[in-house]
């Protein structure tokens, strides 16, 4: 189980566009649809952007429908140090595959992504300082913030199919 799916169905306060956020997530790796067909303002982005921007909700701790910067850090260093069997501050590439086991954005922005010197290990300071995606593609005011405005444009713009279902049956189906 990934993560942000058990974040969601836990029934965390960002409601509708967590769902969307999930099915964003699903499309960019081919889970069914395409919420980022012609037109769409995300219809270039790559499947790293978009498994970003798909993930960026779960990062908001406080469940205030704004996600910062800090909650980023903060969600990603905890990751990183439940993965680090050795307590070392930093994955080798079998323990950044535990993280990634556990949160489907390290299995597509995975460790090259990430080891900014090519040492073959990510610390918590390459993790984090590294710029998240998300950010650079939602945060439109560049305040280190993403705002349920911001990150509403995916569900605005990028609408899934009509499938006859309520949203909460969407979610469950999604979280199966």
């Amino acid at each position: 189980m990934y993560r942000h799916d058990a974040n969601i169905r836990r029934g965390t306060a960002c409601g509708l566009v967590c769902a969307a956020a999930m099915a964003v997530a699903a499309c960019s790796s081919g889970g069914g649809g395409n919420l980022f067909s012609t037109g769409s303002p995300f219809s270039s982005a790559s499947v790293v952007d978009r498994t970003f921007i798909g993930a960026a909700q779960t990062w908001d701790l406080d469940k205030n429908a704004i996600v910062t910067c800090d909650e980023w850090k903060q969600y990603a260093t905890s990751a990183l140090r439940e993965a680090d069997v050795n307590s070392d501050g930093s994955l080798t590439s079998d323990e950044f595959s535990v993280m990634a086991k556990s949160d489907r954005l390290f299995d597509i922005a995975d460790l090259k992504y990430y080891d900014a010197n090519s040492n073959g290990r990510v610390s918590i300071e390459e993790l984090t300082g590294k710029k998240n995606r998300a950010f650079t593609l939602l945060d439109k005011n560049n305040d280190c913030q993403i705002a349920r405005d911001e990150s509403a444009q995916v569900v605005a713009r990028d609408k899934p199919k009509k499938t006859g279902l309520s949203p909460e049956e969407q979610l469950e189906r999604m979280s199966r």
